[in-house]
């Protein structure tokens, strides 16, 4: 009997340590989700994904307005004002557009899964740390921190190739009309100085 009651209260020693550490892994791990499952962060996020909405849509409605005035200065240069060429580019510029719109709103939306995407990862880091004695206070500290830099990161992150993109089927249009203008003027150039060249040598006996 008295070799066993030792005994008893070293196991009830350790069960109450258990005890308590898992308490402690509990609390800890309590906080962290409670900080994570903030509804602030949630609005904190959808602010972040409305902002790169907004900056990409601002971005793509300047690509649209130089692509447009572009577009006109080439349909002009190549007299297809008022033709079918005009009517074509036209409905292909409005589905550029729209294609565009789309492009902006799933940027917004990935940008937003990607800190939340961060924010779980960071989350399960610091869940698994409170195993190792991580205390409560010091996991809530630093789970604010963790969501802190995921935003941080992820407006850091942003790239607005697939904006300035959205046009750029138009370029070639663009190009060749600028081109074919400056060889015009070159023509008409030469011909104001030399006279036309073809007419002249027709009437050398060249023209055959």
């Amino acid at each position: 009997m008295c070799m066993s009651a030792p005994k008893n209260k070293a196991a009830d020693e350790a069960a109450a340590a258990e005890k308590a550490r898992q308490a402690a892994i509990a609390a800890t791990q309590g906080r962290v989700n409670a900080v994570f499952d903030s509804p602030a962060r949630d609005a904190e996020i959808e602010r972040a994904v409305a902002g790169r909405r907004d900056l990409d849509t601002r971005e793509l409605n300047r690509e649209k307005a130089n692509t447009d005035r572009q577009l006109k200065f080439a349909l002009a240069r190549n007299g297809q004002i008022g033709g079918s060429t005009q009517i074509d580019k036209g409905t292909e510029f409005a589905e550029a557009y729209a294609r565009g719109l789309l492009g902006v709103e799933r940027g917004a939306q990935g940008f937003g899964a990607s800190i939340r995407g961060a924010d779980q990862d960071a989350r399960a880091r610091l869940i698994s740390l409170a195993t190792a004695g991580l205390d409560a206070t010091t996991g809530a500290q630093q789970a604010a921190e963790a969501m802190r830099v995921n935003l941080q990161a992820g407006q850091a992150d942003r790239n607005a190739s697939g904006v300035a993109d959205a046009f750029v089927n138009f370029k070639p249009f663009i190009d060749r009309s600028r081109v074919a203008a400056d060889q015009r003027r070159a023509d008409g150039l030469f011909a104001s100085l030399y006279g036309n060249p073809r007419a002249s040598a027709a009437g050398y006996g060249y023209g055959h």
